[in-house]
């Protein structure tokens, strides 16, 4: 008798311990699972902000499972490179069938998400996308919603003006010039730029080039053409046309500064991290939060995601470096300085 209450007993032990191992991981793996999927590399500025703003929704929220990855797409832009990254990635999606991708930025929507439209258990949300969403085929995609990035054109246009009149510039037409690099997000800004009425300022046609030596000129040529020049990004800039090396942002920026006849203002926050003078940006706080709050949403609610309109940018970030204003002679109300401190983006 005794025998075989201790035999009881033990097997009783046995499955107290066993559900203790079960369960919990009955539970994770019951757990929603959000996949995070970025075009460029963690350490990438523009990348720290908008996690900022996914981590801000999605950290009180345990019931969900999250995981990171990262294309890395803009330290190795070679159309070889992109490609594989998205086959590797999309077979990953396939074998772990995630319940929900955010998928942030260009890149990712190329190599990644449109591969996946109307996939049959798989929701998509975007951000960060500066193309439009036909590109992609989202406006004909059942599984797709999210937010597009947009230039800050009217606090650009409006920076400018105030500019132009706390600095006494001359009392005449501004003229501006945009200038970038040929990367897929840098056309999409572009075209966003070429189509938005900055009047009354004047727009100059864009110079989109490929090599630093091609970017020199362009500033070098503004001389007497334009007042200031435009900027989005910058980091697909070669070392020259016999070369693939990337000329490094900040070594770029800090040419740019020291020689350009104009004053340039950047329409990112990491324009002034890199040297920049002035930076009026998209917000990457405001992508990143945007889309964490529709995938919650799709996740509670169970909703088909085109059944949720698509966002765009709402809010714009200021970044500014007080030594090149200072050098151009250019002023602008305190309350940009204030913009800038209060997300430590304002450098001395």
């Amino acid at each position: 008798m005794n025998h075989r209450l201790s035999r009881l007993r033990n097997g009783l032990i046995g499955l107290f311990f066993l559900g203790s191992v079960l369960l919990p991981a009955w539970y994770q793996s019951s757990k929603p699972r959000v996949w995070i999927l970025h075009s460029y590399d963690k350490n990438y500025s523009w990348v720290k902000d908008v996690n900022i703003g996914i981590h801000r929704v999605l950290d009180g929220h345990p019931e969900l499972t999250v995981n990171w990855y990262y294309l890395d797409t803009k330290r190795h832009p070679s159309s070889e490179f992109k490609i594989n990254a998205g086959v590797s990635m999309r077979r990953m999606i396939q074998a772990a069938a995630p319940d929900l991708l955010i998928a942030i930025d260009d890149d990712a929507q190329q190599y990644v998400t449109r591969h996946l439209l109307d996939h049959p258990t798989l929701r998509i949300v975007f951000a960060g996308v500066n193309n439009q969403p036909c590109d992609y085929g989202f406006d004909q995609a059942g599984n797709v919603t999210g937010i597009l990035e947009r230039l800050p054109l009217s606090a650009l246009r409006e920076t400018l003006l105030t500019l132009a009149d706390y600095s006494g510039l001359k009392k005449r037409p501004i003229t501006i010039r945009f200038l970038g690099d040929l990367s897929e997000t840098v056309r999409g800004d572009e075209k966003n730029f070429r189509n938005f009425d900055m009047k009354p300022i004047q727009v100059a046609d864009s110079r989109l080039v490929e090599t630093f030596d091609a970017w020199q000129q362009a500033v070098l040529e503004s001389a007497g053409e334009v007042d200031f020049l435009i900027t989005s990004n910058y980091r697909k800039i070669r070392r020259s046309a016999e070369s693939d090396e990337l000329v490094p942002a900040r070594e770029l920026i800090d040419w740019t500064e020291r020689h350009s006849p104009v004053p340039m203002i950047g329409t990112n926050g990491f324009f002034a991290e890199d040297g920049g003078m002035l930076a009026i940006g998209t917000s990457p706080f405001e992508q990143g939060e945007v889309a964490a709050r529709l995938a919650l949403e799709l996740i509670r609610s169970g909703e088909s995601p085109n059944q949720m309109p698509l966002r765009s940018t709402g809010q714009f970030v200021v970044a500014m470096r007080t030594s090149w204003l200072q050098a151009r002679h250019l002023r602008l109300p305190q309350v940009y300085e204030a913009a800038a401190r209060s997300i430590n983006k304002y450098y001395e």
